[in-house]
């Protein structure tokens, strides 16, 4: 199974990826909540301390959730390049953010979901 958006999609959903940047934190926490994990806080304080390893081990838990294949080094490297990209590739994922988009984006994101 691949993600739902790729690294780069971010672009296409600009509505989220202004988001998931500037929000940085709260996305971090929102997608630890959305796998399952008790403690998001502490994953944020993981995220600012160590990006690239907690980041991963982040990635990894949504990915084994939601049945993506890939591995932990890929992910170290998508974190060590392109932080924001991730994030947010995650936030789509995860759908941890969306009820803070409006609903005309939502329902836009649905429609490009729906066709491809």
């Amino acid at each position: 199974m691949a993600w739902k958006q790729g690294l780069f999609g971010c672009f296409g959903n600009s509505g989220l990826c202004i988001l998931a940047c500037c929000a940085f934190p709260l996305a971090v926490g929102k997608n630890a909540e959305a796998v399952g994990e008790p403690n998001s806080v502490l994953w944020v304080i993981a995220v600012e301390v160590a990006p690239c390893i907690a980041g991963a081990l982040l990635r990894g838990l949504i990915r084994k959730k939601k049945g993506i294949e890939g591995s932990f080094w890929m992910d170290v490297a998508v974190w060590w390049c392109v932080p924001c990209c991730a994030v947010c590739q995650e936030t789509v994922e995860t759908g941890s953010m969306d009820y803070l988009q409006q609903p005309e984006m939502q329902a836009i994101q649905r429609e490009v979901t729906n066709t491809s």
